[in-house]
């Protein structure tokens, strides 16, 4: 249910459960600032509508004086001449720092006020932040972007440095895990790096500002910018933006791709996916619905890996479907806030309207809803999750970014395969058999950047494997690793064999 968020011209001294939501700031050339008021929009509670905070936005002089701090402190050279050691030492400061004064309680609590991702799955986020520039750390400390390899004439220096400044524009869905990897990441690389936190979303971004500004990282190295998405457009069009770190919607990829192809500007672009999940005759039911179950509900079904599609044997369809529901029933649907919630509202009014949007018409092409999760009695931007029956697969082939699901049937695996890879995008999948054999068989063949068999998590299953985007779901790869190099260019050096002229 929802009602219209009432409206307020400032609330900068906003509280929720007796607590100041920080201060929506800019961090430039070592200093904080407040930008200008973004046009009278607020920041919303998501369970109730209720506005919390006037929305500040950067404006052309603030947005240029981070880009030529950036700039300056590249061409001094003196954060990429670093030694790799002397960067972990700066990165685990901020770890310390992070680990401290009450950081988490203080992330975890405006990320789920704001995006409505319920507390309990925040708290999990905002505790593994320091671990985040810590794993950076520890991939500096190994030496991995200065090695020697064997050469004719002698050892070949193989070094990895960095392209130069870096954009990095995180999402409102998972703000404080996505925006904290961007930052180490670049920062490990030394490449000076300017965060876009989503409007939506600013909190933990102005955090972790504060955490690198007590940790003492150069001027320059870090500064963060306030604003949607016309600052963005603005400092992707600038030549002195060398890299591009971006996760969000299909048509900003689009844009941030064109305006950075004709310099060749290196992006990583992880966009979305409308994720299968794909049940075979011989799985464990239960497993399985409790997986989709994870799927639709996790982070309110507002995450790039959420469950977009169930397929399903066609002789297994109606016992799985009444297991589902049997748990979705059970899921309690009610304030982020609250410890007992399972699952929060979407994060906005504009998302809740997508959402509804998306529902009628896939009930206009035939589809029937299947739900049971009661509603809270609460105004805010809350949506049971839902799956649409007896849809046509060509339908459903677009991303619908919450906690919605559409259900097709197969006969057999090569039907399953054709509807698996029947959607341009590739982000990740899902395949439930009790024939471990024929599953990985099975997920060898989707096109998508990774497969969980027989389960549904959150995070990586696999240590320093690469979180990948096929088709339109991105570009690139992400990980501990694949991050941290994607802002760094190879230099190779070493003394050479001379050829004779004439090529004898």
């Amino acid at each position: 249910m929802h009602r219209d968020p009432v409206t307020s011209s400032d609330m900068n001294n906003a509280t929720y459960s007796g607590q100041p939501l920080p201060e929506l700031q800019n961090y430039i050339d070592g200093n904080f600032s407040t930008p200008a008021q973004d046009k009278q929009l607020t920041l919303t509670d998501a369970n109730t509508g209720q506005p919390l905070q006037v929305r500040r936005s950067s404006d052309r002089e603030q947005i240029q004086s981070a880009l030529e701090a950036a700039d300056q402190l590249h061409a001094q050279g003196s954060f990429e001449e670093m030694s790799g050691v002397e960067r972990a030492e700066l990165l685990e400061r901020v770890a310390d720092e992070l680990a401290g004064d009450d950081y988490a309680d203080i992330i975890s609590r405006a990320d789920s006020l704001t995006s409505g991702a319920i507390i309990r799955t925040t708290r999990k986020m905002a505790k593994l932040l320091p671990l985040v520039f810590r794993g950076a750390a520890a991939y500096l400390r190994a030496g991995h972007l200065d090695k020697l390899v064997p050469g004719p004439c002698g050892d070949v220096e193989y070094l990895r440095r960095p392209w130069g400044p870096a954009l990095l524009i995180a999402p409102w869905n998972g703000p404080t895990a996505i925006g904290s990897h961007k930052v180490a990441s670049a920062l490990a690389a030394g490449a000076p790096c300017i965060l876009k936190p989503s409007e939506f979303t600013p909190h933990s971004a102005i955090m972790m500002a504060r955490a690198i500004h007590k940790a003492g990282l150069p001027k320059g190295a870090f500064q963060l910018t306030l604003g949607d998405r016309t600052i963005a457009g603005q400092m992707v069009e600038d030549p002195r933006i060398k890299a591009v770190s971006f996760t969000g919607g299909l048509s900003g990829g689009r844009a941030i791709a064109r305006a950075c192809a004709d310099d060749f500007v290196p992006t990583q672009l992880e966009l979305g996916g409308n994720n299968q999940l794909v049940v075979f005759e011989d799985a464990d039911l239960d497993k399985a619905a409790t997986g989709i179950a994870y799927g639709l509900t996790n982070l309110n079904g507002q995450w790039c890996r959420a469950l977009g599609r169930l397929l399903v044997h066609e002789s297994v369809k109606e016992r799985l479907l009444d297991k589902v529901l049997s748990i979705l029933a059970t899921i309690r649907l009610g304030h982020s806030l609250d410890e007992e919630s399972d699952m929060g509202p979407l994060v906005h009014k504009g998302q809740y309207d997508q959402i509804q949007r998306d529902l009628e018409r896939l009930t206009s092409c035939g589809g029937r809803l299947l739900s049971a999760t009661p509603l809270p009695q609460l105004p805010g931007y809350f949506i049971a999750p839902t799956l649409v029956d007896d849809c046509n697969a060509t339908d459903t082939r677009e991303e619908v970014f919450g906690p919605v699901a559409a259900v097709h049937t197969f006969k057999d695996d090569s039907e399953a395969l054709v509807l698996a890879n029947g959607t341009d995008l590739g982000l990740a999948g899902y395949v439930y058999s009790e024939n471990t054999e024929r599953a990985f068989a099975f997920a060898r063949r989707m096109r998508t950047g990774g497969v969980k068999i027989n389960g549904y998590s959150l995070l990586s299953i696999g240590e320093g494997t690469p979180r990948s985007a096929w088709g339109l779901s991105g570009l690139g790869e992400e990980g501990h690793a694949q991050s941290i190099e994607f802002f760094t260019g190879a230099r190779v050096i070493g003394i050479s064999p001379q050829d004779l002229l004439g090529g004898k």
